[in-house]
């Protein structure tokens, strides 16, 4: 496979020769104006170096900056860089009868130039072009001009050549290196995001709930991370003792007929005999494989069993029409997905089996205990591409454009999937009962503050201003601090995302009886009133705003278990069309006097 070269690097290498030209015009400019402060000097072999350096200059500039190809500016060049010797080799010997004849010198920065341009090449040719020209030019002013030839100094001149190059070598391969350390990871890292996004497409798509293409909208919420072109979900039918192809995904929409496989036979048979994912890297060269009716090709293909209750019941497989283009990471990303197909075709089952609400409340417990298996999955994943993301960001200044828009993009992304993902850990403990409250005596006006301090740059990003108006005199209430600032936190984020840009968000507080009642009302749209009754519920989200405003639905109902289990109330109230407020009530519970000493 040939890897297309970035036109980054073809710009890279337009710059470096341009800045080279810039030193050509200086050294063009230096022997014009000082050539003839050296009146031992031949004045219009001078002026005739610096006339052709600035022609050469100008014309190596233009094709560089012409050229289309990477290839085609190497061979600008390579002649410049040829050149650059000649003129440098030419301008030591016009300057050779000065008796403190010091031409040489030049010699670092067109091997510098060679390095940059060439690498290792360029460093050592440039460094024994010049040293090769430096030395006959020394034996010619010791025999044309009688000036004494010494060995020591052409030795440490020499010397000082050479220690530029291989110092020049160490640092571009160690740069080189670096470069691509860091390209390794970045091409890494949006795999590793293309993998959580497209998990994330499949798990919005089995939580919208039960249809009959479920499978098929999984399926392509993955496919972006699998570059696959084929899947088929095959089903055990022990009636006609075969494996069934029961859904099937091509690019074209267009199934090629598939070999009637026995139960047992194939690659099918033998993932769900053994309950392990087959990875082949080529079918034509496994015995199992059946081959279909019309013409083989070299596949990779990957075959995950579906099992529930541990029991293998269907099989997933994924194919491309290139040999070894899957690896352990496709594994384990198909088991992923594979686990989503066989959680739907269960809830299928139990449609099918049992009465509507008796699959309704199962399908919900499946639902839940799904979720929390993946997000603990997720989790691994996650704290990887924060990892790197970390890595990159301490070399952001070293990155390019589009590698710095890219690591900002990976950060919002992660920090959504996070958050994504502690949502439905949050959902799947409040369904289990596994949360317990620490609860507290808790100032409002800090529980209040707090809020506001944590979500005031979300907030600020749209433009729009958090407010907190307290009544006088308010007691402290017992609450888990850190579970009450997250319902508080839940309906700030939910009014700032459904609010317009440049509004007030207002966090109230005031005493009610015997209730503490907190409140947060906004300027947005507002609820209709067919939906209030569904707007706490789990993934419920508004049908006029969710085609416009992200989230997984899980806020309002993870703030309601909460308050719940502090033995309060939430609901909703309107505000004359300007918004929605939502109040919180905690029952209030007296301070317990200290006992004196």
């Amino acid at each position: 496979m040939v890897n297309a070269v970035p036109p980054s690097l073809l710009l890279e290498q337009q710059r470096l020769e341009s800045a080279i030209g810039r030193a050509r015009w200086a050294a063009a400019a230096l022997a014009l104006l000082l050539g003839p402060q050296f009146p031992n000097l031949s004045q219009s072999g001078t002026f005739a170096l610096a006339v052709a350096v600035a022609l050469y200059n100008a014309v190596v500039l233009s094709a560089s900056s012409r050229a289309k190809t990477l290839e085609g500016h190497r061979r600008v060049a390579e002649i410049a860089f040829a050149a650059d010797i000649g003129a440098l080799s030419a301008a030591m010997l016009l300057f050779s009868p000065d008796p403190q004849w010091t031409t040489f010198v030049l010699g670092t920065v067109v091997i510098i130039g060679g390095a940059f341009r060439f690498g290792s090449r360029g460093a050592y040719t440039s460094t024994a072009a010049i040293g090769l020209a430096y030395v006959g030019i020394s034996i010619f002013r010791a025999r044309a001009f009688a000036i004494p030839l010494e060995p020591q100094r052409v030795l440490f001149h020499l010397a000082v050549f050479g220690i530029t190059a291989f110092l020049l070598d160490k640092v571009l391969r160690d740069d080189r290196q670096v470069r691509a350390e860091r390209e390794q990871l970045i091409r890494h890292l949006e795999r590793r995001v293309g993998e959580d996004t497209a998990i994330a497409a499949a798990l919005r798509v089995v939580a919208s709930g039960p249809g009959r293409a479920l499978v098929p909208a999984v399926l392509q919420a993955s496919r972006d991370a699998f570059q696959f072109e084929r899947a088929t979900v095959f089903v055990v039918d022990h009636d006609l003792g075969e494996y069934r192809v029961l859904h099937r995904l091509t690019p074209l929409g267009i199934a090629p007929p598939t070999p009637r496989m026995r139960l047992g036979e194939g690659l099918v048979g033998a993932a769900l005999a053994t309950g392990q994912t087959i990875l082949v890297r080529n079918v034509l060269e496994d015995e199992r494989y059946v081959p279909r009716p019309d013409a083989e090709e070299a596949r990779s293909v990957l075959v995950v069993p579906l099992s529930v209750g541990g029991t293998p019941f269907a099989a997933l497989t994924l194919s491309r029409a290139i040999p070894n283009v899957f690896g352990p990471d496709d594994a384990r990303l198909a088991e992923t997905v594979g686990g989503l197909i066989a959680q739907v075709l269960e809830n299928e089952r139990l449609f099918a089996e049992a009465s509507e609400a008796k699959a309704l409340r199962e399908l919900d417990r499946l639902k839940d205990e799904f979720l929390a298996a993946v997000s603990h999955e997720l989790r691994t994943p996650l704290t990887v591409i924060s990892g790197s993301l970390e890595l990159l960001a301490k070399q952001r200044d070293q990155l390019s454009g589009s590698a710095r828009k890219l690591v900002d993009q990976a950060e919002r992304h992660v920090g959504r999937l996070q958050r994504n993902v502690e949502d439905l850990l949050d959902i799947a403990q409040l369904q289990e009962a596994r949360i317990e409250l620490q609860r507290e005596f808790t100032g409002t006006p800090a529980l209040l503050a707090e809020v506001v301090s944590a979500h005031e740059p979300i907030a600020a990003a749209k433009g729009q201003t958090l407010r907190v108006t307290l009544e006088e005199g308010l007691p402290p209430v017992l609450v888990d601090r850190r579970r009450m600032q997250q319902v508080l936190g839940n309906l700030v984020l939910n009014a700032s995302r459904y609010a317009p840009e440049d509004t007030l968000i207002e966090l109230r507080a005031k005493r009610v009886g015997d209730e503490v009642r907190f409140a947060v009302a906004d300027e947005g749209p507002g609820v209709p009133a067919a939906e209030r009754q569904r707007i706490f519920d789990k993934f419920y989200r508004g049908e006029r705003t969710k085609q416009h405003v992200s989230g997984t639905g899980l806020g309002l109902a993870i703030a309601r278990t909460l308050i719940e289990l502090h033995g309060g109330r939430i609901w909703l109230e309107d505000r004359d069309g300007r918004g929605a407020v939502f109040v919180v009530a905690i029952p209030h519970e007296p301070v317990p006097a200290v006992a004196g000493g």
